[in-house]
């Protein structure tokens, strides 16, 4: 089924209501990710892509403490989940489209050869640009006029037939003229000189209980010479921080380059 503009709009307007800051339509044959997945991996006849936007706090920047997370992303994240079911149901029972929810983060499929280097099901950041909800920052974020790099993207594919939105971003192109504080913010050296970022150095600094770093820690623990060695490594605070992050309480500790790249009108070059 083909939708029409007026249908947009009505969608745009619920999705609204239940919270999102921001909605985007993008036709899948207008989207192009090189690394990512291909969406009908997901839903086998999808052919739009809609995608809600939901803000972080503003005061979720003063600090990098674990407790900061509610304003950055556990908040943003639950409303995103339950606006986007509620939004999903109103495409299947009010158009009759099938629809299917991208998170706006973990989990990731993985195999024995991608779990090293996972992958999003589809990349919001590539959606929301081919969307003309934003653009493309030097830290490789998606950047809004509204807010910068501080959103969280969540997706919904849909079997439904949608056009994809005119750009809204306008002459919106803030590193044009920056010095690019991002960049000299990162403390784990991630930006290159080609505007890309190395995955592992970001991830190394700005998530320090994830995966990766709870298996080096398993293994330096089996490297103990004895028992009570390895009974202090797990009565450690690093140990119960993994486990916190394994409890689905994601933490990133490291937001410099988002905290460095303000929204509009409160840029600092």
């Amino acid at each position: 089924m083909a939708l029409r503009s007026g249908d947009k709009d009505e969608i745009r307007e619920r999705a609204r209501s239940l919270g999102a800051d921001l909605v985007g339509f993008l036709n899948l044959r207008d989207y192009h990710s090189p690394n990512s997945p291909d969406p009908r991996n997901w839903l086998t006849d999808s052919r739009s892509l809609v995608i809600l936007v939901f803000r972080h706090l503003y005061g979720a920047f003063d600090t990098d403490a674990w407790s900061h997370m509610h304003s950055y992303m556990y908040a943003p994240e639950a409303t995103a989940i339950r606006a986007g079911y509620i939004l999903a149901k109103s495409l299947e029972d009010g158009y009759g489209g099938r629809t299917f929810m991208v998170p706006l983060h973990r989990p990731f499929e993985m195999d024995e050869d991608s779990y090293r280097m996972p992958r999003g099901m589809v990349s919001l950041r590539h959606a929301a640009v081919q969307s003309g909800l934003a653009v493309w920052g030097r830290n490789t974020l998606a950047l809004t006029p509204q807010y910068g790099p501080r959103q969280w993207f969540l997706g919904l594919l849909t079997s439904l037939d949608v056009e994809t939105d005119a750009p809204t971003v306008g002459d919106y192109n803030p590193c044009q003229t920056c010095s690019f504080p991002c960049v000299d913010a990162c403390p784990g050296n991630a930006f290159t000189e080609d505007g890309k970022t190395i995955s592992h150095r970001c991830v190394r600094n700005s998530q320090g209980h994830d995966p990766g770093h709870l298996m080096r820690f398993l293994v330096e623990l089996l490297d103990q010479p004895g028992n009570e060695e390895r009974k202090a490594m797990l009565r450690s605070a690093s140990f119960i921080n993994k486990l916190q992050n394994l409890h689905g309480y994601l933490n990133y500790g490291c937001t410099h380059c988002t905290r460095a790249c303000p929204p509009l009108g409160q840029r600092s070059l």
